[in-house]
């Protein structure tokens, strides 16, 4: 029995071992540890080991090692390459300008001496448009100074006025009283000047309009109020007219109400409309009617007739009714008359502007049968 019992339990002691034995030999090949390698005295297994790693598609965790190299990044002159790469030049232009927005005067610098290998045409052109115009930005007397250079050298003044524009862009005042006292000719001063004016009127135009109070600048073509007027009533015509309607009385006021009611009739003709009627009758309204009446005619030649005889100077109402009449006989010379007779104009007017209209015609008949 005891020897039953001993055979029995070295029996039960085997299974239990075998049967262990095979669970740990099963469960090891699920989850049994990685061999250790030791690097410095195996390079070839470590080597293999990673081999094998990377078919697995497996990521080994290396711990402390060197982190990845970083991404290059591209430098000013890499995106003004790629930007010059567009063959769209609305695209080329709006990405370099974007590009040297952001660009410091180191950057600048370097981006002149990449622009100036350029081969000679519209890209390059643009590309030294561009940096110049940020050079003025950031250090307007230098950049200026380079551009008088470049205007000496080639007789192009295109790179001093980018020059101007920019430094005008940060500093309007120096720019403006360096412009002035440039040895340059007349004409190119009065373009740099206008310029200057220009683009502080768009972005400021109430400090444009306090600076041209105080300091005289000759832009010719219409003055400087004018050009302060067109580029303030495109954003504000209200206030536009309220600066125009306090200017000294003059010619100067007249040509800054005219562009103020050409643009303002564009934004909002009924508006413009409401403005001019509100005004006191005398040489401003008949000049602001006049210019509303011009308006009117492209889509009403009939009721610009109307305004017309509101018109108290008679030279005025007079030359204002014939621009509009003689546009209406291009197209319809009988339905031009007929308008022309049931008009409000006085009387005298109508007989005036009938007589013009013929003796255009006999001088045009006369013309084409050769009769001298």
């Amino acid at each position: 029995m005891a020897g039953t019992l001993r055979k029995t339990g070295w029996l039960s002691w085997t299974l239990t071992v075998g049967s262990a034995l095979v669970l740990g030999f099963g469960l090891g090949r699920l989850s049994a540890p990685e061999p250790q390698i030791n690097k410095e005295s195996d390079p070839a297994g470590v080597a293999l080991h990673e081999k094998v790693l990377e078919k697995s598609g497996e990521v080994e965790d290396r711990g402390g090692s060197e982190p990845a190299p970083a991404v290059k990044q591209d430098t000013t002159t890499d995106v003004l390459a790629k930007a010059m790469a567009l063959t769209d030049p609305k695209s080329r232009n709006r990405e370099l300008e974007n590009c040297l927005s952001r660009a410091s005067l180191e950057d600048v610098k370097r981006a002149l001496e990449w622009a100036s290998t350029l081969p000679d045409g519209a890209g390059k052109r643009a590309a030294m448009a561009r940096i110049m115009e940020r050079w003025g930005q950031l250090d307007g007397a230098n950049a200026v100074a380079y551009g008088e250079k470049l205007f000496a050298e080639t007789g192009n003044p295109d790179l001093l006025k980018d020059a101007m524009r920019g430094w005008g862009q940060t500093n309007p005042m120096a720019s403006l009283q360096y412009a002035q006292s440039m040895g340059v000719s007349d004409g190119l001063r009065r373009d740099i000047l206008r310029d200057l004016v220009r683009d502080w009127a768009d972005r400021s135009p109430q400090a444009a309009a306090a600076y041209a109070a105080s300091n005289r600048l000759d832009l010719g073509r219409g003055g400087t109020t004018a050009l302060i007027a067109d580029r303030w009533s495109k954003q504000d015509p209200q206030t536009a007219a309220n600066w125009a309607m306090s200017l000294p009385q003059g010619k100067e006021q007249i040509r800054a109400l005219d562009e103020l009611v050409q643009n303002w009739c564009d934004l909002n003709l009924q508006a413009a409309a409401d403005f001019v009627s509100r005004q006191q009758p005398g040489v401003n309204k008949d000049a602001m009617v006049g210019t509303l009446a011009r308006e009117v005619a492209k889509q009403d030649p009939a009721s610009a007739l109307k305004w017309v005889a509101t018109i108290q100077d008679g030279g005025v109402q007079e030359n204002t009714a014939w621009s509009i009449y003689q546009r209406a006989l291009r197209r319809d010379p009988e339905g031009a008359q007929q308008m022309l007779q049931s008009s409000p104009l006085p009387i005298p007017t109508k007989q005036s502007l009938l007589a013009k209209a013929a003796a255009r015609d006999n001088a045009g008949t006369d013309s084409r049968q050769g009769v001298p």
